[in-house]
């Protein structure tokens, strides 16, 4: 007796949900996913729409991640608001591309990162004191699964946490797959808020750490002094001086010496470091000190790869993703710092913007598959395990009471 084995192609629609410590807005995208023997064989971006938060609402939520602003009654609420501004970014997802919901086999969603706190410290215990980290990312999945009656997963960090990691970082997957070259070293570098990059060794594991400072500290000024909410193109950077006195003082930072695996957030690289900055830099002019800030990204990350990826793996190309993938300056200043190729996601069909959320559709559709996702030599978890929690619900449309 034979028996033939017949491995079926299974095609998965899901959706990604990322918004990241830019606090820009909400990036949604709409993902086909192939898979054939357990195995995914293609990964195809459909579509992607964003929403942008408002000034009013960027200020509430940057008054959420400073100890000294935050309010719990805030917290909340914004919990339970940006579940909202989720769910209408894959409303208005769903009606570009004409998608049912009962097409869609999940949401990834990320979240809002509001406290990032990796670094272990005792905590009560029942028997004795033990040490341990967190994170917390707000967006209320009920309400997206009732707004939209699509599956949603989230909180994917939390498990990773619980096996004793950083919960970050976790685009690696999406990394793998879309970036690797045989016989290559591959460093891709997203460039949100914090700088974050996946090593793909020509030999070897991949893995993955937090470079320090992105797009937060230009971004921060910027506002600060002009209104606008980024330096467009690296225009400003252009314009200035880089004091190098100043860029090697920021650079003796005890972040940077910190062997992987790590991460790192606004708690570290907000407000209250930005206006250490400003002080330090009262000799400065705005132009200058712009350029120098958009150095400090740059240098930060050139340093990482020296200290971390080079010495062992060598450095062939280096794929630059997120909003720093479009600031000229930046990216001239890393690669003057590192005397290597770059290029942006885009040359790989991979929008600057749309990576991450692609990441976190692909993670969904891990979750579903039962599969772990996580790295630990990227997170310092103790072993891989499944990823997110599940919510389901029907779609409830808002309707007056009757009473």
């Amino acid at each position: 007796m034979y028996h033939i084995l017949i491995h079926m192609k299974k095609t998965s629609l899901l959706i990604g949900l990322m918004s990241g410590t830019s606090m820009d807005g909400i990036d949604a995208v709409l993902v086909e996913i192939i898979e054939e023997a357990s195995a995914i064989k293609a990964i195809t971006l459909l579509d992607m729409t964003s929403i942008e938060y408002t000034p009013e609402l960027k200020t509430l939520l940057l008054g959420l991640c400073s100890a000294q602003t935050t309010d719990i009654d805030t917290l909340t609420r914004a919990h339970f608001g940006l579940g909202e501004w989720n769910a209408q970014a894959v409303l208005q997802l769903l009606d570009k591309t004409k998608k049912n919901p009962k097409e869609i086999a999940a949401i990834g969603m990320h979240g809002q990162t509001i406290w990032h706190a990796p670094t272990k410290l005792p905590f009560p215990g029942i028997a004795h004191p033990f040490e341990i980290g967190g994170t917390l990312q707000i967006g209320n999945p009920q309400v997206v699964a009732l707004r939209t009656g699509i599956p949603v997963i989230s909180d994917f960090r939390a498990a990773d946490i619980a096996l004793g990691g950083e919960g970050a970082p976790l685009a690696l997957i999406i990394d793998h797959f879309f970036f690797s070259e045989a016989g290559k070293t591959v460093a891709v570098q997203n460039i949100g808020g914090i700088g974050n990059v996946t090593v793909l060794p020509k030999a070897g594991k991949l893995y993955a750490f937090d470079t320090g400072p992105g797009n937060m500290i230009i971004d921060a000024l910027v506002q600060r002094y002009t209104g606008r909410p980024y330096d467009a193109g690296g225009s400003l950077a252009a314009r200035g001086k880089i004091d190098e006195a100043l860029l090697h003082r920021l650079m003796d930072d005890p972040y940077f010496a910190l062997s992987p695996p790590k991460s790192t957030g606004r708690e570290v690289y907000g407000s209250h470091y930005v206006q250490r900055l400003i002080d330090r830099a009262e000799h400065l002019s705005f132009e200058n000190l712009i350029a120098t800030a958009t150095a400090f990204t740059a240098y930060s990350i050139a340093d990482s790869y020296k200290r971390f990826i080079m010495p062992e793996h060598g450095l062939d190309r280096v794929v630059v993703s997120g909003g720093g993938a479009r600031n000229k300056t930046l990216l001239s200043y890393l690669e003057s710092y590192l005397d290597r190729e770059i290029v942006t996601g885009e040359a790989y069909g991979v929008p600057d913007q749309g990576r991450e959320a692609m990441a976190f559709a692909l993670l969904a559709h891990e979750s579903l598959n039962k599969r772990p996702a996580n790295f630990p030599l990227a997170t310092g978890a103790r072993k891989r395990t499944i990823l997110g929690t599940i919510t389901l619900q029907e779609k409830i449309d808002i309707v007056e009471p009757s009473w």
